[in-house]
């Protein structure tokens, strides 16, 4: 009966957070549908565009960065709910706005209240699950991401055809609202439901209190072994995965004469790529690679470098290929997207006595950075050197982060050694 219980309540937290943090991407994707529209509704030069997705990026990250141990201190269930809540509550007046700077004042306020849904889902889902299972977990829970991403544009489009582009903010408010109230009933810790969870550290199963009662700065949090190689992965990761969906098509139209239809359909197969890599690394991680996920990621974003690099090579021989290693270096990019920030960071976090949101901010907050700079890097290389040098940056990027996972990887097998060393000597 205990069993069955903790599993109904495993399923149950889970099934809530993937619904609520995918409802926050409802709030976030009608921004690509409805430019052209606000270009002309409210008077916006297609220069001063390019603020939109500034004004929901920056103060995203900058709050993922600075208040990420604020999560620990509220509590992931209150951070969580609290947090959806103020961000429907800054969508909501976008469908009266008039003019371009209120606007961006929402938006800004939108992005950072979501700022803090990312690490409480992470600290509260590492709570419900075994160190066995966490890594597939957490790449199931990341395909919401790419489900709701699509989900949001189809939605956008369908509502700004229907009713006008200033009726896509609405309906998202109102399922993010409820969706909070869900998150705020359900997702409390297994301690309070009076459950244990096998497979945990003991030092996880009891409550945290080393750095709860005081606010984690960011200096603090980035001193934490393995968090600026970890958050360095996560900067580059993230810019490349960012900068091919948003730039892949007219990379493909400019510089392998795609047509307009084409460039866009050939885009997909990066984004479709990714919700398999997302779903089947914490798989792979958990079953063959013995949990080892930080090597698993270093793998995999030398990888998708690999695959990338593969793309150019055999640019030539037409689209087939073309789709084949876009979709490969979706999958072997996504993945450890969501492990690097997901299980990884909350690992890190647990480790140093219940810092679990704090250092899933900083890491996703340095990841958010690469989303902010992605745009101009981009446009600025393909401006001096050409589209044709657009993927040969993102392989140089991935290299990168490669590098510093593998420098996370060697760290991390210094801890344990010296993990194992000690529990060794401490025998009777």
């Amino acid at each position: 009966m205990e069993v069955r219980r903790l599993g109904f309540w495993q399923w149950s937290v889970f099934g809530v957070l993937w619904l609520a943090y995918g409802s926050t991407y409802l709030l976030r994707k009608p921004l690509g549908v409805i430019k052209a529209d606000l270009e002309n509704g409210l008077n916006v030069s297609a220069a001063n565009l390019g603020w939109v997705d500034t004004a929901l990026l920056l103060p995203y990250a900058g709050v993922s960065l600075t208040l990420g141990s604020l999560g620990d201190r509220l509590g992931p269930r209150i951070t969580m709910a609290g947090c959806l809540i103020f961000a429907a509550a800054a969508t909501v007046p976008m469908t009266v706005c008039q003019s371009f700077p209120p606007l961006l004042v929402l938006l800004a306020f939108s992005g950072a209240s979501q700022a803090l849904c990312w690490p409480a889902c992470c600290a509260l889902l590492a709570q419900w699950f075994s160190d066995a299972s966490r890594n597939s977990v957490f790449g199931m829970f990341g395909t919401c991401c790419f489900v709701f991403g699509m989900a949001g544009t189809g939605l956008a489009v369908y509502l700004q055809a229907a009713y006008g582009w200033r009726a896509v903010f609405l309906p998202p408010a109102v399922v993010v609202t409820i969706l909070s109230v869900f998150v705020f009933a359900v997702g409390r810790s297994p301690s309070e439901r009076g459950l244990v969870v096998p497979g945990r550290a003991a030092n996880q199963q009891v409550p945290q209190t080393k750095n709860t009662d005081n606010k984690m700065s960011m200096m603090a949090v980035w001193k934490i072994a393995l968090v600026p190689e970890v958050s360095m992965a996560m900067f580059c990761v993230k810019f490349v995965r960012y900068a091919l969906m948003f730039w892949l098509p007219l990379y493909l139209l400019r510089s392998l004469n795609y047509s307009q239809v084409n460039a866009g359909l050939a885009s997909t197969a990066f984004e479709i790529g990714g919700i398999l890599g997302s779903a089947c690394v914490g798989i792979v991680v958990d079953r063959w690679m013995g949990g080892r996920a930080i090597l698993t990621s270093a793998l995999s974003v030398a990888g998708s470098a690999l695959a990338l690099l593969a793309f150019v090579v055999t640019a030539s021989w037409g689209p087939i290929f073309h789709v084949i290693f876009l979709a490969l270096a979706g999958a072997l990019n996504c993945g450890p997207d969501i492990l690097l920030c997901g299980s990884v960071s909350a690992d890190i976090g647990e480790r140093e006595g219940g810092a679990a949101s704090a250092v899933t901010g900083v890491v996703n907050g340095m990841g958010s950075l690469g989303t902010v700079l992605e745009g101009p890097l981009v446009s600025l290389v393909a401006a001096w050197f050409g589209w044709s040098s657009m993927i040969p940056l993102m392989i140089l990027l991935s290299c990168i982060g490669a590098l510093a996972t593998f420098r996370a990887n060697v760290i991390h097998s210094r801890i344990e050694g010296r993990v194992k060393l000690t529990s060794v000597d401490t025998l009777p």
